[in-house]
């Protein structure tokens, strides 16, 4: 008997010890810190001209004041098969990489006789933009040759959206 009450008293010193261990040993520390990033995500259109009209006179491509998208105003196409070409610069102001993700148009009616399309811009979608580069596409606005029905005052916004790539 006397030797199961050292054993339980040894056993319950052992125990209070590693109580007492355990509560100095486990604290909870907080660390108070400021992390700061740095970098700018800028992507502007820098250019926009016509560089061909067919069958249209007095078209536009305006550069908003914000530079985050592109306005293109035609007047008029004058016959199923005419048409204007935008070509278009865009530059990595900002210092964080990006790729363009999508396109929005707009503004642009229904009229389903108006085809847009963009030349080199699906090849841009996946390529890292990096600062300071610049990408190049052009936009043609037709009026469909197997319409007959007629088209004026064609005006519409596009609008590229970047995202930028995580490291």
């Amino acid at each position: 008997m006397k030797k199961h009450k050292s054993i339980l008293i040894g056993f319950l010193g052992f125990l209070f010890s590693m109580t007492v261990g355990y509560a100095l040993f486990s604290q909870t520390v907080t660390i108070n810190g400021t992390a700061t990033a740095r970098g700018s995500f800028d992507i502007e259109f820098t250019e926009a001209k016509i560089v061909d009209q067919v069958g249209s006179t007095n078209s536009s491509a305006i550069i908003s004041d914000d530079k985050n998208s592109l306005n293109i105003s035609i007047p008029k196409l004058e016959y199923p098969g005419a048409y204007v070409v935008v070509a278009v610069t865009i530059t990595n102001k900002g210092s964080i990489p990006a790729f363009l993700e999508s396109i929005e148009e707009k503004g642009l009616n229904s009229d389903e006789s108006i085809k847009v399309s963009y030349t080199n811009l699906s090849e841009l979608k996946n390529v890292v933009f990096n600062q300071n580069d610049t990408q190049t596409f052009n936009v043609k606005v037709i009026w469909d040759d197997k319409s007959n029905k007629s088209s004026s005052d064609v005006n519409f916004t596009i609008k590229l959206n970047y995202k930028q790539i995580m490291n």
